[in-house]
C-alpha cells in the first residue's frame, strides 16, 4: 500500500471535491466554526455524544467479525475510514460545516444508502453493504446483534497502487487502461438513467450557474491565496456558454443528461487486472451527478491533460467515441474541460486558506494555465486515409489520432450505428452493402460526423478507404467549406499481404470491418488512382512494418513536416503541444 501521508485515501477521495465544490454550490465563503450559528454547534455537540466510544471501538481489532489486523485510521472533512483486514469502514461525522448536515442519524443513514447504492453501478465488487454498528452492553462494534448506534458503508479494500494517479506517477499507466476505460465509461453512461428528477439540470441555466460560481469563488481567493484569475478566462467563459446556449438545452432534451459519476478524475479510478472500475462518485449534489455525459468525460480527459498526457486523453476521447457514437458531444467539451480545470483550481486554492503553503499554489496556477491552454481556439484539419481494405489504414490511424490529438470518424463502425449509444450491429453486411449505390452512402454518416469534429475545432481523420474520386471530393469540398486544410494518407501494401490480412480478419468476431476477399478484389479492379492534384496533398504510408511502428513519431515524420507547415497541432511521444512541432521535424 501506498503511505497515506502521500495522498489522500481513495476511500474518501471525493470528499476534496466536496469541500471545493461547497463554495460554488452555496454561492457564499464556508464558514469557519467560530462564525457557525450557536444552534448548528448546539447541534454537533449533541449528536457527538457517544462518538468517542465508537471510534476507540472501531480501531480494535477485536470490534470486527473478521481478522482485521492492524487498524489504519484515516479522517477527513466530513468522514472516517477504518481499513481492517480485507475491508474498509467508512463513517460519516456528526457534524455541520455549513454545505451539509450530518448531525442527525437517520441523515447519515440515507448518506451511507447513497452512497453505496450509486457507487455499486460503477464497483460493485468494492462496495459491499451498509453495515451498522452495534451497542451490546457498554461495548461497540460491528455486528448485527445489539442496539444500532451508527451506519457505516463498507468497502472491499483494494491495492492503492492500481489507482490511475498512482499509475501515471509511476509512469505505468497507457493505451491499455485507456482503452478499458474507454469501455467501461461507455457502457456505464449508455445504462446511466435519463429521468432526472428535475428539469433544470443539465441545463444552459443551470451550467452557466456553475461556471460562474467556480469563477466567483476564484476571483473572492484572489487576494486572500495570491490567485490571479486572468480576465481572458472570464471572457471566454461567459461567450462560450452565450454560443453553446441552444447546445446545452439541446443535449438536455435528447436524453444525454444522465445520473452520471460526477467526479471522474484519476484518483477515482481503479485497475483491477485487466478490467478498470471507477468510484468515490458524487452522492451528495444530484445537480453535480445529473450532468450531460460529455461533462463526466471532460473530468478525466482534463486531468491526463494537466498531467501532460495528451496522448492518452486523446485515446481515451476516441475510445470513448468509438463506443457510443456521440460525437454531438464534442462542440461543449472544451467548455467543459475548461469548467474542470477551474474547479480543480478552485480546490488547490481553498487549500492555501491560513497558511503560505507553496505546492497548492503551484497547482492553482498550473490548472489556471491549463484552462487558458483549453480555452484558446486551435486550427482543425482534416486527414482523409486512402487504402484498400487490409492497407493498414485502421491500425495506423488508431495510432496516430493519439500521437497529433486529432478525433477519428470510423466508415466501418459508424456506418451500422443506427443513433449514439446504439451498439453498432457487428453482423456482416450483405452482399448488396457493396455495390456502388450503397457504398456512395456509407459516406454519409461520416460526412456528417466529420462536419460535427471540424465545426467543434477538432482535427478530423477519416477512416474509410477513399477509392472513388467522387468519395474524396465530397470531403475535399466540405474542407474548403469551411476553410479547413486536408491531406490525404495513403496507405499500402503488397496485395498478397492485403489477401491475407483480410483472410485473417474474416475469423475475428470483433473485427468492425467485415470486406472480405470478394471486397478486396472488386477494389482492386475498380479504384479510381488519385489525380495529381491529390498526389500534391497526399503523404505515403508503407503498412509492411512492425504494428508498434505506428505509435512512434519516427514513423509518420512525412505527415509531421507537412502539418507543420499548416501550422497544426504537434505531437509528442507523450503529449500534444501546439510550439513543439519544429522539435521533431
Amino acid at each position: 500500500m501506498i503511505s497515506i501521508n502521500r495522498r489522500m485515501s481513495g476511500y474518501a477521495y471525493a470528499e476534496s471535491f466536496l469541500i471545493a465544490f461547497a463554495e460554488p454550490i452555496m454561492a457564499k465563503p464556508l464558514l469557519s466554526p467560530q462564525h457557525r450559528t450557536l444552534h448548528a454547534r448546539q447541534r454537533e455537540r449533541l449528536a457527538r455524544r457517544g462518538w468517542s466510544d465508537i471510534d476507540r471501538a472501531l480501531q480494535r481489532p477485536a470490534s470486527y467479525c473478521h481478522p482485521a489486523g492492524r487498524i489504519r485510521r484515516i479522517e477527513t472533512h466530513i468522514s472516517l475510514v477504518y481499513l481492517a483486514g480485507r475491508y474498509a469502514y467508512k463513517l460519516k461525522k456528526p457534524v455541520d460545516p455549513g454545505f451539509l448536515d450530518f448531525t442527525s442519524p437517520a441523515v447519515r443513514q440515507r448518506a451511507c444508502e447513497d452512497e453505496v447504492r450509486l457507487n455499486r453501478r460503477f464497483a460493485r465488487e468494492l462496495y459491499r453493504e451498509v453495515g451498522t454498528i452495534v451497542r451490546a452492553g457498554r461495548v461497540c462494534k460491528i455486528g448485527r446483534r445489539g442496539r444500532v448506534v451508527e451506519h457505516v458503508v463498507k468497502m472491499r479494500r483494494f491495492d492503492e497502487r492500481e489507482v490511475f494517479d498512482e499509475l501515471l506517477a509511476h509512469e505505468a499507466l497507457g493505451f491499455a487502461e485507456m482503452d478499458a476505460l474507454a469501455d467501461s465509461l461507455a457502457t456505464v453512461h449508455r445504462r446511466a438513467s435519463r429521468m432526472a428528477p428535475r428539469g433544470s439540470f443539465g441545463a444552459a441555466p443551470t451550467v452557466r450557474m456553475q461556471m460562474r460560481a467556480v469563477l466567483d469563488s476564484l476571483t473572492r481567493l484572489g487576494c486572500e491565496a495570491g490567485v490571479h484569475l486572468p480576465a481572458s478566462i472570464r471572457e471566454w467563459c461567459d461567450s462560450e456558454w452565450a454560443r453553446l446556449a441552444q447546445h446545452f438545452d439541446a443535449r438536455r432534451a435528447g436524453g444525454f443528461v444522465r445520473e452520471c459519476h460526477g467526479d471522474l478524475h484519476l484518483g477515482n479510478v481503479l485497475r483491477r487486472g485487466k478490467r478498470v472500475v471507477m468510484f468515490d462518485c458524487i452522492e451528495f449534489s444530484n445537480a453535480l451527478r445529473w450532468i450531460d455525459v460529455a461533462s463526466d468525460l471532460s473530468f478525466v480527459l482534463m486531468d491526463l491533460q494537466a498531467h501532460g498526457r495528451d496522448d492518452l486523453a486523446a485515446r481515451l476521447l476516441n475510445g470513448w467515441l468509438r463506443r457510443t457514437g456521440d460525437f454531438g458531444a464534442l462542440p461543449a467539451l472544451r467548455y467543459y474541460s475548461v469548467y474542470r480545470a477551474l474547479v480543480r483550481a478552485l480546490a488547490a486554492a481553498l487549500k492555501t486558506r491560513g497558511g503560505s503553503q507553496r505546492q497548492p499554489l503551484i497547482e492553482v496556477n498550473r490548472y489556471l494555465a491549463l484552462a487558458e491552454r483549453l480555452a484558446a481556439k486551435p486550427r482543425p484539419y482534416l486527414l482523409l486515409c486512402h487504402g484498400y481494405s487490409g492497407s493498414g489504414k485502421s491500425a495506423a490511424s488508431e495510432a496516430l489520432v493519439s500521437l497529433i490529438g486529432a478525433v477519428r470518424v470510423s466508415s466501418d463502425s459508424e456506418r451500422k450505428r443506427v443513433r449514439p449509444f446504439a451498439v453498432p450491429d457487428t453482423q456482416a453486411l450483405p452482399p448488396s452493402a457493396y455495390t456502388a449505390q450503397a457504398i456512395d452512402r456509407h459516406y454519409d454518416a461520416p460526412l456528417c460526423l466529420t462536419r460535427q469534429v471540424l465545426a467543434s475545432d477538432y482535427p478530423a481523420l477519416v477512416d474509410a478507404t477513399f477509392l472513388k474520386r467522387a468519395h474524396r471530393e465530397r470531403f475535399a469540398a466540405l474542407a474548403r467549406s469551411m476553410g479547413v486544410p486536408v491531406l490525404l494518407l495513403d496507405f499500402h501494401a503488397r496485395t498478397c499481404l492485403l489477401a491475407e490480412r483480410v483472410s485473417r480478419r474474416a475469423n475475428d468476431a470483433h473485427a468492425e470491418s467485415d470486406a472480405g476477399l470478394v471486397v478486396l478484389v472488386r477494389q482492386l479492379a475498380n479504384e479510381e488512382p488519385l489525380s495529381a492534384q491529390e498526389w500534391a496533398r497526399a503523404v505515403c504510408f508503407d503498412t509492411e512494418v512492425a504494428p508498434d511502428a505506428f505509435e512512434h513519431l519516427q514513423y509518420w515524420r512525412a505527415l509531421l513536416e507537412r502539418l507543420a507547415h499548416l501550422d497544426a497541432p504537434a505531437p509528442s511521444e507523450k503529449a500534444v503541444s501546439p510550439d513543439a512541432l519544429a522539435a521533431h521535424v
